[in-house]
């Protein structure tokens, strides 16, 4: 297995993709769009590349479908998988979508239930609220879009006036209700507590990593440093968000970013000079 570098921006290129395609190559899987830092990735142009050389091309659409518009048959995508919360859908429930022809090996063995590649009887409830949940997406695509950016670049606007403070992320192509900036002087831990308490649920990093202390892999990746990394926010919007959202939000983070730099030794440090900033 070969994982392929990313930029500062969080993506990878689909010539890095073609460079990368050996003989032996089985398969190549790509984020449609990281889940912590927003970057939408070139699936269109990696899709062609596999396409041409003959590779199996998976994306993992998670974080698109109901958002993005996806098209499996224009972007040569063979395997997507996607889960229903991310679009207001049931929890514990999703879909592997494969181009017919692809060959997939049985995941339970017994009975014939879906198409006999996993057995055991389905979840038709969550099945049925899934597929209602995403045509409603689906169907609201563009204007929900539409709405979800402008607050996204409100607060992006806002937050981005925090001194020594830098987004995550590809600043134009980006998910429409991701904002992830990174906060120099503070740790995301407390960052999230004291959110907490203004009523602003956020999360520092991914949510699959929630329970780790570690700094998030993602931002090391893009060159964050250790110690900026850990002070890492993420917010996620959807439609039901409103302008007073992104005020109250806009009024707390900066009260919060300040008081906890005003609480460390090592900041006091940065703003004497004894220590260079790193943002």
């Amino acid at each position: 297995m070969e994982l392929l570098p990313v930029g500062t921006l969080g993506t990878v290129t689909a010539q890095q993709v073609s460079e990368a395609i050996r003989e032996d190559t089985a398969l190549v899987t790509i984020m449609y769009a990281n889940n912590e830092i927003g970057s939408i990735l070139p699936v269109s142009e990696i899709g062609t590349v596999c396409r041409e050389q003959g590779v199996i091309f998976h994306t993992d659409a998670v974080q698109a479908a109901g958002h993005l518009p996806i098209d499996v048959r224009a972007q040569n995508i063979d395997l997507l998988s996607l889960s229903a919360h991310k679009f207001h859908g049931p929890k514990g429930i999703g879909v592997l979508y494969a181009r017919q022809g692809v060959p997939l090996t049985n995941l339970i063995e017994g009975g014939a239930q879906e198409r006999g590649r996993r057995a055991g009887t389905e979840n038709v409830p969550a099945i049925a609220g899934m597929a209602a949940a995403l045509e409603k997406s689906c169907s609201h695509m563009v204007e929900n879009a539409a709405k979800v950016s402008a607050l996204r670049d409100k607060l992006i606007s806002g937050l981005s006036q925090i001194p020594h403070s830098a987004l995550n992320g590809d600043p134009a192509n980006r998910l429409p209700g991701n904002v992830s900036f990174c906060f120099e002087g503070i740790e995301g831990e407390s960052l999230l507590l004291l959110l907490d308490d203004w009523g602003i649920c956020a999360s520092s990093g991914s949510a699959c990593t929630s329970g780790s202390l570690d700094p998030s892999h993602v931002l090391l990746s893009i060159g964050r440093p250790h110690e900026v990394a850990h002070g890492s926010l993420r917010l996620s919007l959807c439609e039901e968000n409103t302008e007073g959202d992104i005020d109250a939000i806009l009024k707390a983070v900066p009260e919060i970013v300040g008081y906890l730099r005003n609480m460390s030794p090592l900041w006091k440090g940065k703003v004497s000079g004894k220590k260079e900033f790193i943002l």
